[in-house]
């Protein structure tokens, strides 16, 4: 690592002697910007092959023992079972009551660092293994032998939730909008479908990974043979495919997962160890683990999962997403790379998959007569059906796709047309009161689970977070106005930040006033907060 550092710094400091070296100004920089560029290669080159020889080294030794943590249970709320109605009153003016607020969660994307290179995590001073705190490679999740699919069907008693049934389709059919295909490479000779989309890596016979056992020895044989270069070119590949399908980090771990499992047989040790490979070039916190005489690995996860098992290991959280291990103990080989990262479940917009027809299903409003239709990527909802379940403030941060924006905001365009902001605001309140029928989590699914504003033209039933991510996200689309979401014990609502003055109750965030829009309190106006709620502090969620 230090020869790593040293070779980067004695080339930067070349640059100008090179430069000035020449009698052609413009030639000397693109010849020093080369020299450059050859040296970083050089320098990476380097320490990828130090890390590898350093994790096969590790390997070899005997792996720690670990106790496995029993999975956090999603949190429950006691939402009503129907939907909380405005009761009809004397017209009274609305309230200007300033409600009580606690902490703020911020799930707005950072603004991007440039980096140097698209190379594996940056860097750091070298570590050497050390007999107690080892670590290994990148981040993956686990390989199941297929991910889990997020409950989806009426509720039932059975342990397992079965898919909720898709809203019945209408004979309306909207017009497709133009959305650009994947552009990705099939003329590879390993090819295979990532939830639709056709996709291809440089993979053949002659990569056939030799895992005699899951002892430690024979794991860090197989490691070498892996890390000697003959799936560098993959590793590329995979990046290219991440860029191409506009995948999020969770959506690269099933990517590999994906890659491994058909190369070398879903979830067996040969595709663990494929896996560990391509998520730790990928930069990720992972550890490779052993139960039972079978391998898995153990992904650090930025956010909190539920129902999953997890290691505490150096302060971390490492999950073991494949459901179907039930080792009586583990051994962990704790080797970590420099820079690696956590896992983020965070995905701020959806995969560009290949669009396969859903069931289509229309929204009306009786009230206002606006009425949507949108015929959903089943792609896409198996994609958000088999997200492991996390906290409600990550689905609501995911935009809606193209295709369905494409779909639903020129009705809504035109329906609020003309009108003023807190007129434009009601008629979409209106929508999601009316348009779009209530049943709580435990009604529809078994249990509880938030559903990307996508999903909401995927199943016939929503709750009161479900409505409240929608309502924000077409209040940002179509009316450009900042929205925060307001988590209650038991419920959750929205605010608008309107550019002109607006009476009701409101939140004050910094010197801004947002008014409170709830979106499953059926008849309320804006600025018109759930009675119950207007003394309880809520916690207030920033998106994009």
């Amino acid at each position: 690592m230090k020869r790593f550092i040293i070779t980067l710094l004695s080339l930067i400091m070349a640059m100008p002697m090179l430069m000035a070296q020449s009698k052609n100004p413009a030639e000397a920089r693109r010849e020093a910007l080369l020299e450059y560029q050859a040296r970083r290669r050089q320098a990476m080159q380097e320490y990828q092959e130090n890390y590898r020889k350093a994790a096969a080294e590790y390997m070899r030794k005997r792996w720690e023992a670990f106790n496995v943590q029993s999975p956090d249970a999603m949190p429950e709320r006691k939402e009503p079972i129907a939907p909380v109605v405005k009761q009809p009153t004397s017209v009274t003016p609305p309230s200007e009551r300033k409600m009580p607020t606690e902490e703020v969660v911020d799930m707005r994307k950072p603004t991007p660092t440039p980096t140097p290179s698209p190379t594996p995590a940056a860097p750091k001073p070298e570590v050497k293994p050390q007999p107690q705190k080892p670590a290994t490679p990148a981040k993956p999740a686990p390989a199941a032998p297929a991910p889990e699919k997020r409950p989806t069907t009426p509720a039932k008693p059975a342990p397992e939730k079965k898919p909720a049934e898709p809203a019945k389709p209408t004979p309306a059919k909207p017009a497709e909008p133009t959305v650009s295909k994947p552009a990705t490479d099939t003329s590879r000779p390993m090819k295979f479908n990532f939830y639709g989309t056709p996709c291809s890596v440089s993979l053949t016979s002659a990569n056939a990974i030799r895992l005699t056992s899951t002892q430690e020895g024979a794991v860090a044989t197989a490691w070498e043979q892996i890390t000697s270069g003959a799936f560098d070119k993959v590793v590329e590949e995979c990046r290219q495919i991440k860029e191409q399908l506009r995948l999020n980090d969770w959506g690269y771990y099933t990517l590999a997962q994906t890659i491994a499992d058909n190369f070398c047989g879903k979830s067996s040790n040969e595709s663990i160890l494929l896996q560990s490979f391509l998520m730790s070039e990928g930069g990720y916190k992972m550890r490779l683990a052993r139960g039972d005489n079978r391998l898995c690995l153990l992904l650090a996860v930025e956010e909190k999962l539920f129902s999953r098992s997890y290691f505490n290991i150096d302060g971390d959280k490492f999950y073991l997403l494949d459901r179907t291990m039930k080792a009586s103990s583990y051994n962990i080989c704790n080797f970590a790379i420099p820079g690696e990262r956590r896992l983020s479940m965070v995905m701020h917009s959806l995969p560009n998959l290949d669009f396969h027809a859903g069931k289509a299903i229309t929204r009306k409003d009786n009230k206002t007569g606006i009425s949507v239709s949108v015929t959903p990527n089943a792609n896409l909802t198996a994609y958000m059906n088999n997200y492991p379940p996390c906290s409600w403030e990550v689905y609501a941060a995911t935009q809606l796709s193209e295709r369905t924006a494409a779909s639903l905001l020129p009705t809504l365009r035109s329906a609020i047309e003309g009108k003023s902001e807190q007129e434009a605001v009601g008629i979409l309140l209106s929508l999601l009161h009316n348009a779009f029928p209530y049943k709580t989590d435990p009604q529809q699914f078994g249990s509880e689970r938030t559903l990307f504003a996508e999903e909401m033209f995927a199943y016939m039933y929503s709750d009161c977070e479900d409505r409240s991510i929608l309502f924000v996200r077409l209040v940002k689309e179509l009316l450009g106005l900042d929205c925060i979401l307001l988590h209650y014990p038991e419920h959750i609502a929205s605010a608008v930040k309107f550019t002109t003055a607006t009476s009701g109750d409101y939140i004050e965030l910094g010197k801004s006033r947002y008014v409170v829009c709830d979106a499953t309190y059926i008849g309320a106006k804006v600025g018109e907060s759930m009675p119950e709620y207007r003394n309880v502090s809520a916690k207030i969620i920033r998106i994009d």
